[in-house]
């Protein structure tokens, strides 16, 4: 293999990646932007989601096989479900002092997986692909189909959630809500259920993440811990509460990760994508994208 197809077959993971943690970022910015929340249990959420889809596509439910596009259906249905549970959840958290939210946030992850610990176990399990196992070869570079599936269901729904917050009337009453809550609640904007529709959106994300990554990483309640955190801090490098950000964050970070791998040695992985953000912060402390205006979420 020629050093040019390593570079893109390097560069192909890192987007694979990347989009999954552009994903959970939308998450942690979703719920930032529309409640002032730092969630922290965000990484269990990807957990959570996960397995609402797995277990269907592994036959864990009555021994039902169903479809594993009916999987993640499923698994973005209950954890959109999840979200609106959690915004009454977080509501008086709102008002809270932020370290009393971020403690709130994290216990509520460890309950999530602990709660799954107990029900599954935590073993965990492979999940068989739904696609050939067999690369395709697109110019010497060899990329997995599911690979490709994680990519172009991942921009995809990036792309759909930005159209529907810039054009249509519950997008613009979400933002709205998100720029000015008590303004938005004066003019008659439902603004909890706004709340309550950002926080779907984002267990959504997260669970369109784990469902999509699920037949190429192992599937566990701990899953969520390593991912959780990577998506924090994409989000952090993108601009906290922007879309546009947080899906530059999740790619810059996934390409990072895996050049310095490929490149540099898989030890300094973690340490040189969270150099960089930090570098970024100390430079530019908005992140890449900067504050959020009027047109971002």
């Amino acid at each position: 293999m020629s050093v040019t197809s390593i570079f893109f077959q390097t560069l192909i993971g890192g987007i694979g990646i990347g989009s999954l943690y552009a994903l959970v970022a939308l998450g942690y910015s979703m719920t930032f932007r529309s409640m002032g929340l730092v969630n922290f249990a965000q990484g269990s959420i990807y957990m959570v989601g996960t397995y609402f889809g797995i277990i269907w596509y592994q036959g864990m439910v009555m021994n039902l096989h169903v479809p594993y596009a009916v999987a993640f259906l499923i698994g973005l249905l209950c954890n959109a479900l999840l979200g609106i549970v959690l915004e009454r959840i977080f509501r008086p958290l709102a008002k809270l002092d932020l370290m009393l939210m971020l403690l709130a946030t994290i216990g509520l992850g460890f309950i999530l997986d602990n709660l799954f610990t107990i029900i599954f176990g935590a073993t965990g399990f492979a999940v068989d692909s739904p696609l050939p196992n067999t690369p395709w070869n697109i110019f010497g570079v060899r990329v997995l189909p599911q690979m490709a599936l994680l990519i172009g269901v991942s921009f995809a729904l990036m792309i759909g959630n930005q159209l529907f917050l810039s054009k249509t009337k519950w997008g613009r009453a979400m933002r709205a809500s998100a720029m000015d809550f008590e303004i938005a609640r004066a003019m008659g904007i439902p603004t909890n259920r706004m709340n309550a529709l950002a926080l779907s959106i984002g267990c959504m994300m997260s669970a369109a993440a784990g469902i999509l990554a699920a037949p190429i990483v192992y599937v566990s309640p701990s899953m969520g811990v390593a991912v959780g955190l990577k998506g924090f801090a994409a989000a952090i490098l993108g601009g906290l509460g922007s879309v546009p950000g947080a899906i530059a964050g999740g790619l810059v970070y996934g390409v990072l990760e895996a050049l310095s791998a490929g490149y540099i040695s898989s030890t300094w992985t973690q340490a040189i994508a969270y150099i960089v953000m930090v570098v970024v912060l100390m430079v530019k402390p908005s992140g890449i994208v900067g504050e959020i205006t009027v047109e971002k979420v």
